[in-house]
């Protein structure tokens, strides 16, 4: 589906969540955080809701870095 402005649907969402990355990486919340504290993965700090969002592109970025073939 294609975004078209004032169409009256919503793009996908860019920032997800800390449990929502975890999901669309096959993880747990605690695998993210540790992965945010190793420097691994960047997030987004909103100090007026709290907590971390991740933006989709960095998480599709973590993926491809991490590909591995025998």
């Amino acid at each position: 589906m294609h975004f078209q402005p004032n169409s009256g649907t919503l793009p996908p969402a860019r920032l997800l969540r800390t449990r929502a990355a975890a999901a669309y990486l096959g993880a747990s919340p605690w695998k993210i955080r540790r992965l945010v504290q190793d420097g691994h993965l960047p997030y987004v700090s909103d100090s007026e809701r709290g907590g971390w969002w991740f933006d989709i592109r960095d998480l599709d970025k973590y993926i491809e870095a991490n590909k591995r073939s025998y």
